[in-house]
């Protein structure tokens, strides 16, 4: 019996090279191949899947809301993340979101062999990494950093929290505020650094720039 795969990847040539590499083994066949979120939900194929490789940092549909329509739909096929992001909080994240594995792309490819069979036993393939101090870094040149970026040390704290993987309703009850307030920090957020709505977009921007650990 062959592993049925969909693989979802908005870059063309890691998509093309991983997909050269899977066939070539009798074990898998990939049945579709996306290039966002949107369209692996409503590839045709998708409940014919017992694995889908997919990408965090797609167009349209981002990986972390992927996941999360997957989980709505009850999509019986085993997700494996790929992605360049190493960070625990968002591992820890994923996780919580329903994959089942998740690969760094700068590993090797026999890695990835490795993962989508243990998986498809049932079993979940997660990195180690070293646990990381949710209070990030310090900064000696902490005032330029907030300066350049016009941002306030309570927005700072916010991105950190939603890195951490806080809801709205958390980091209002941890910071004594009301959640109608983190929302309006979060959308002032969003139009300084100019970047997407998204905590995809947020833990981009908090690595970049060593608010939290990579």
């Amino acid at each position: 019996m062959k592993i049925s795969l969909i693989l979802a990847d908005d870059h063309p040539a890691i998509l093309e090279g991983i997909q050269a590499y899977l066939q070539k083994d009798a074990q898998f066949t990939i049945i579709d191949t996306v290039n966002n979120g949107l369209n692996l939900l409503n590839s045709p194929r998708l409940r014919e899947a017992d694995v889908i490789l997919l990408d965090l940092n797609m167009p349209g549909l981002d990986g972390l809301k992927t996941l999360e329509e997957l989980k709505k739909m009850s999509v019986n096929a085993r997700v494996i993340i790929m992605t360049n992001y190493d960070t625990q909080e968002l591992i820890k994240d994923c996780r919580l979101k329903g994959a089942a594995g998740y690969v760094i792309k700068s590993g090797k490819l026999t890695q990835l062999t490795e993962v989508i069979l243990k998986v498809f036993k049932g079993k979940r393939s997660f990195p180690i990494l070293e646990e990381q101090s949710n209070e990030g870094p310090s900064y000696s040149f902490f005032d330029d950093f907030l300066k350049k970026h016009k941002l306030t040390k309570r927005e700072v704290e916010i991105i950190r929290l939603v890195c951490q993987n806080m809801k709205t309703k958390e980091i209002a009850g941890r910071l004594y505020l009301s959640e109608f307030t983190i929302h309006t920090h979060r959308k002032n957020i969003i139009r300084k650094l100019e970047i997407g709505d998204s905590t995809l977009a947020l833990y981009d921007f908090a690595i970049k720039n060593k608010l939290i650990l990579n």
